[in-house]
């Protein structure tokens, strides 16, 4: 699992550990290439949408989530992981 943010790296960890996160987080700031390569990025606003992807580590994509609301995401996703992989 990996998250990806247009924000800042210190922003980023500063999230990460107020959350207890585990997983990495990529900093996309500035040019947001990782956010435009997979058409989530809102030069305009200064940040990007919300979205999930499963992606198998074969890089099958699996699942899209996408204007993803925060309350809930996370079961729905990890239920979703259940059914694909058992």
């Amino acid at each position: 699992m990996i998250g990806a943010s247009v924000d800042k790296p210190e922003a980023n960890a500063r999230w990460a550990e107020k959350h207890g996160l585990r997983m990495p987080l990529v900093s996309d700031h500035g040019e947001h290439v990782v956010a435009s390569a997979f058409g989530v990025a809102r030069p305009r606003v200064g940040v990007a949408k919300r979205t999930t992807w499963i992606i198998d580590p074969d890089g099958t994509l699996r699942r899209v989530y996408p204007a993803v609301k925060p309350k809930g995401h996370a079961a729905t996703v990890l239920a979703d992981c259940r059914e694909i992989w058992g």
